[in-house]
Order: C-alpha cells, then structure tokens, then sequence
C-alpha cells in the first residue's frame, strides 16, 4: 500500500486505462487482421510489387493478397492515401500477426503520451478519467481488435492542437499535416484556422501539407496520387466505400440517401443545407469562444457529422469533447459525457430493420450532443440574417442540381454480393465469380445465353460505345462489355459503390436503333 500513497493519484488513472488497452492488445493477438490487413498488404504490395493504382481495385487486391499465400481474408485498401502505406511500410519486415501486435503496442503508449499531456494542460477529474475506458469501451476495442488508427491520428492531433495554442506552428503544422495525408478528414483544420484567423499557422500547415506531399509523390509515384484525387477521394466523398447504402455508417449523408433514395435533387438540396448549417455554425462557435481547446474540440464534432461514413473506432475523436468537460462533476458535464456513452455504446445492428429516422440513433445523439454544447456555450446565432443568406443560395443550388436529363438505370444481376469481378458463359447460362472472405466462388444465373458480341463494343473514358454510339453516362469504373443475345448489354460497373466493388449490369439494347 505505500508504494500506491508514493503515485501521484491520477497517474494510478493512466494505470488503469494502460491496463485496459494491455488486456485489447492481448485479446487482438488472437482475433483476425481485420482492418490492418488493409494497411499492412497495402504497404506490402505497394513497395514489393509496385501494384500502383490497382491496388485500388479490390478483385486485385485480393488476388495478390491470396498469391502471398494467405487465405480467408477480404481486403480492401480504399479509401486510403498512398502515403499511409508509407507509414506502414516498416511493419511489413515482421509477419501479419506480430506487426498487429507492435503497432498496436506503439499506438497504446502514444496516445497515453498524448492523453497525459493533454490533461496536464487541460485538467480532468479523477473521477471522468476512471470512466474514460469505460465511456469509449467500444471504441477503444474496436481500435485495438481491428488493427485501426484512431489511437495514432490521436497523438497526431492532440501533440498538433498542444503546438498551436504555444504558437509553435512548424511543429502544429509537422503533427497535423502528417494527420492530413493519413486519413484526409483533418483538412478540416485548415477551416479553423482561417476563421481564427491564424494566418500564419495557416501557411506553415500548407506548407508542410505541400512538402509532404512532394515527399510521398517522389516515393509512391505520381500515377496512384492522381488516381486516388480524381477516383478514389471523390467516391468516398460520397460515402461510396464498399456498397451504396450503409446504415452503420449512422451520418447525415447516409440518412437523406436511405430517405430519399430515388430524389437526387430532394437528397442533394438538403445535405446542401445542412452542411452549410455546420459551416456557419462553426463559424460563430469559432468567432465567439474564447477556449481554443473548446473550439478546437467543437471541430471534432464537426469533423464527425461533415463525413459521409462513419465508425465506431473513429469516435474516439470524442475524446476532446469529453476532456474539456470533464473538469468539474456537474449536472452539464454528467449530461455531456452521459451522452457521449449512449453514442459510444449503442447497439446500431439492433436498429437496422427499424424504419426511416429510428435506423439512425447515433446520428440523432449526435445532433442532441450538438445542441447541448450549444446551449450551454452561450453563443449568439442570428437566425433571421442566416436566414438572408442561406435561402437564395439553396434556390440557386437546388437549380443547378436539377437533373438536365434523366438517364436509366441498368439491371443488377449480381446485387447479392459485394465484390463481383468477372462474368462468364457457361452451359448456356450466364455465370459470374465474386470474391469474399473465403475467397473466390462462382455462381449461376438464371439467364440464357445465346450469342456474346464484343467486336463492336469499346471503352473510352469508361463510357462505353457501340460503333461510334454512346451507349452509358454513369460516372464509374466499368470493364469487360459485351452484347449477348442481340438485345442486351452487359458490363461490369461500380456505379453507385466503391472503387472496383463491380457488380454485373445489364441493359436493353437494339442495334438497329444504334
């Protein structure tokens, strides 16, 4: 007992929550790759095969993943940057197990490092730190057992954060931009910075981003950076991940799609609005608080409901929040973090089969916790003059997003299934391969096949042409069209999902209108 009366009291908290993350690390040596499989055979393949862009393309991906002679996995590497494979690229010298062990491992005591300092200049009480592992169990778990990287993008913002309130921008900007080509979202920061307007702090972050930048472009080459701008980043802008409509994902994007699946013009004018509800609302919060740490953690919440996709491991972000109200135990504070584990904690999958809004609880948690930092902020919103403002920019919007010509959608033979990448004649009957975690398989369908035709057909821009007649207007990849029975296209497309998630799709043809 005396050896506990010589440790300072809250150190016995850092304690405890190292212990927890001990007991995840252990637990996670056990459980499969998961989401580090991404990032490790990212890194393998990128540097040892020099796979460039189609690592992108899951069926690849995939096959290369099998051909290192590992089974019952299902990888893909999108949407992440070419440069986070640099990052992992060290781990690649140990085997798949090991190297989740040690990042894992690395990730603890970083954001251990982190959370210390940063309650040292943003004191907590002893009582919320205790609770913190227990607030963001899952998350914490799911970081752990899923190989993921919240834990290291963590340290990174918080280490940055601690820089910039000392006005140490080189070193801000080296935390952050390192964040930023990690996982992207952080570029958000640069919108809290001009709204404080931190100018200088502005530009040593764009700079370090550009340097950086430059950096990854001399070791992962100029061909995977432009194909991850122009096809990958604007995909997952749009939520396009894997499938089309995911409700785990639990954000505003994900909401309106399942509301308004078929009403693009509905679904865009109101994501329209709401993200320009976020924009001036942390604006104001920006101009009116005086607590960088308050604003900085608002930003987080920002970040959070901005993104199209969401997790259970990335509500770690939470985390700011959490310690800037953790200071005294009151009736706010207890509300606040009370809050913060229902959005942790709640069960999504029991809620799928539920109907438009109640599918979405996290989502409206989130909104409440909004609300409340808002009300108990004490900031001055005005509404009437927002109201100026926002109203004919939404008209102009909502005319520029009419649909100018309405293009059909085409039939979904191999909807079922989440990566098809290839079709074949066999027997008569068209059949097509799709990949999952056990691996390749092959199924049949119930159409008849006749005749295939692909001397007339050809790609160009991933539009496809019949003779010299455009026959597709979707933005998406496709490949392998053909003409079967004279009266039929077929190609495989990731319309509408992510970066090489092909499905089979068919659509009536007449070549005689051609």
């Amino acid at each position: 007992m005396k050896i506990f009366n010589t440790i300072p009291i809250h150190t016995l908290g850092y304690i405890f929550i190292a212990l927890i993350g001990s007991v995840f690390i252990f637990q996670a040596a056990y459980f499969e790759p998961h989401d580090f499989s991404n990032y490790y055979f990212g890194a393998e393949l990128l540097f040892t095969k020099s796979l460039g862009a189609d690592i992108y393309f899951p069926h690849i991906f995939n096959l290369e993943v099998a051909a290192l002679g590992t089974q019952n996995i299902f990888v893909s590497y999108a949407p992440n940057t070419p440069f986070l494979a640099t990052l992992f690229y060290p781990l690649t010298f140990f085997s798949v197990a090991m190297a989740k062990i040690i990042f894992n491992s690395i990730s603890l005591v970083l954001f251990l490092f982190s959370l210390r300092r940063l309650v040292k200049a943003y004191p907590v009480n002893l009582l919320y730190l205790v609770a913190l592992p227990l607030v963001f169990f899952i998350p914490l778990r799911n970081n752990f057992m899923f190989g993921q990287v919240y834990l290291l993008l963590f340290f990174l913002l918080s280490e940055g954060f601690l820089a910039y309130k000392k006005e140490a921008y080189l070193k801000m900007s080296l935390f952050w931009s390192v964040a930023i080509l990690f996982k992207v979202f952080p570029v958000l920061l640069f919108g809290m910075l001009l709204f404080r307007k931190k100018y200088k702090a502005f530009i040593y972050l764009w700079l370090a981003c550009l340097v950086l930048f430059g950096v990854s472009l001399l070791i992962n080459g100029y061909e995977i950076w432009e194909f991850y701008l122009t096809s990958v980043l604007p995909k997952s802008g749009k939520g396009e991940i894997s499938r089309e409509f995911v409700q785990n994902y639990q954000s505003m994007f994900m909401f309106l799609k399942y509301s308004f699946p078929s009403n693009i013009a509905v679904f865009s004018m109101l994501l329209f609005v709401f993200k320009i509800s976020l924009i001036a609302l942390s604006f104001v919060f920006t101009k009116q608080l005086k607590s960088d740490f308050k604003i900085f953690s608002f930003w987080m919440l920002f970040i959070i409901l901005w993104s199209p996709y969401g997790s259970t491991y990335s509500l770690l972000l939470l985390l700011f929040p959490f310690i800037f109200y953790s200071k005294k135990v009151n009736k706010t504070s207890f509300l606040l973090i009370a809050l913060l584990f229902i959005i942790n904690t709640i069960p999504i999958h029991y809620f799928s089969n539920f109907s438009i809004p109640f599918s979405f609880p996290r989502l409206w948690v989130l909104l409440l916790l909004v609300v409340l930092v808002i009300r108990t902020s004490e900031i001055q919103f005005h509404w009437k003059k927002s109201l100026l403002i926002f109203f004919p920019i939404t008209i102009i919007y909502f005319f520029g997003i009419l649909p100018k010509e309405t293009i059909t959608a085409p039939s979904i033979v191999s909807e079922k299934h989440i990566l098809t990448y290839d079709y074949k004649i066999e027997n008569g009957k068209l059949s097509y391969l799709y990949w999952d975690e056990k691996g390749e398989h092959s199924e049949t369908t119930v159409i008849n096949v006749k005749m295939v035709d692909s001397t007339n057909i050809s790609l160009r821009n991933n539009q496809i042409f019949y003779k010299n007649k455009q026959l597709t207007f979707t933005k998406s990849n496709k490949i392998k069209p053909a003409i079967i029975n004279n009266n039929e296209l077929i190609y495989l497309s990731d319309f509408k999902k992510g970066i090489g998630f092909f499905s089979v799709h068919t659509s009536p043809f007449d070549s005689k209108s051609k």
